[in-house]
């Protein structure tokens, strides 16, 4: 297969596995708090739902030629675009009551429907993404695979402690990172001088990005050693921890105490990290 085929066949795989998985939940556990902050078990899936649903739709108008925003939208905040979702997914939640797995079903049904129609050669076709704008079928996959990856984890998480992230989709995530962390960013007043941060990814660091922060603007790069050794903070970790930090399932605090972030800096630099690239 190729790489497109392989992330199709991975997202396909992780929607199966999470479908199973939620197939075997008590109706306690669909109310326990999820890794994700503030979302209970059953809003994370009704997350997941939705999402699956509102991508099928922006694909088939894509593949229709059409990827253009709906008709009278109006691009809005971050915070107040994340706060809005949230309550969407909550509300939805009640509205599935009883039938969230069925809908789940049928929603991913629908979706790999659309991944199945899009052919060798096509998947630069042009689909509408509300935070991105108009964006490749093949960037939605991986988008899909964040989406199911993440949020993969922050349900078993709530049952298992040491759960991980599927070995598939690393790879995928650590391409994804500059992407991720420019949807999240949240921009401050313009600073004096930049900040610069080194990541060192994986066995013997053997990824590492270089991301200078000016404030009201960031840019990450693929580095060197010796950009890292530059870097106002450097911060080293698997690339598990690396993702599980940058997604905001791991505070920089925990990460440290723990030994699962290694940090050469000032750690002050990790805190104001955390105020610029706030999750979604």
């Amino acid at each position: 297969m190729n790489e497109i085929e392989q992330r199709v066949a991975v997202a396909k795989r992780l929607a199966a596995n999470i479908r199973e998985y939620l197939g075997k939940l008590t109706p306690e556990q669909w109310e326990l708090p999820s890794a994700c902050a503030e979302w209970q078990v059953r809003d994370v899936v009704s997350h997941l739902i939705g999402g699956a649903e509102r991508q099928a739709e922006s694909m088939e108008r894509g593949r229709g030629g059409d990827s253009n925003p709906p008709a009278g939208f109006v691009p809005p905040e971050p915070a107040a675009l994340s706060a809005a979702n949230a309550q969407r997914d909550i509300d939805r939640r009640d509205q599935l009551s009883g039938n969230i797995l069925e809908t789940f079903d049928a929603g991913y049904e629908k979706l790999h429907r659309e991944f199945d129609g899009f052919g060798q050669g096509s998947w630069d076709t042009l689909c509408w993404h509300v935070r991105r704008g108009a964006m490749t079928a093949a960037s939605y996959v991986e988008l899909r695979i964040q989406e199911l990856a993440i949020h993969d984890w922050d349900i078993r998480s709530a049952f298992q402690p040491g759960a991980g992230l599927d070995p598939d989709c690393v790879p995928v995530l650590l391409d994804l990172s500059p992407t991720w962390l420019g949807m999240c960013f949240r921009p401050s007043a313009r600073l004096s001088k930049p900040v610069v941060y080194g990541f060192g990814v994986g066995p013997e660091e053997a990824r590492q990005f270089r991301m200078s922060v000016t404030g009201d603007a960031f840019e990450m790069v693929p580095a060197g050693l010796d950009d890292a050794l530059q870097a106002d903070l450097s911060l080293a970790a698997t690339a598990e921890q690396y993702l599980l930090f940058t997604y905001g399932r791991l505070t920089a605090a925990e990460g440290i105490s723990s030994g699962k972030l290694t940090v050469q800096g000032d750690t002050a630099h990790l805190d104001q990290f955390e105020v610029w690239f706030k999750g979604l």
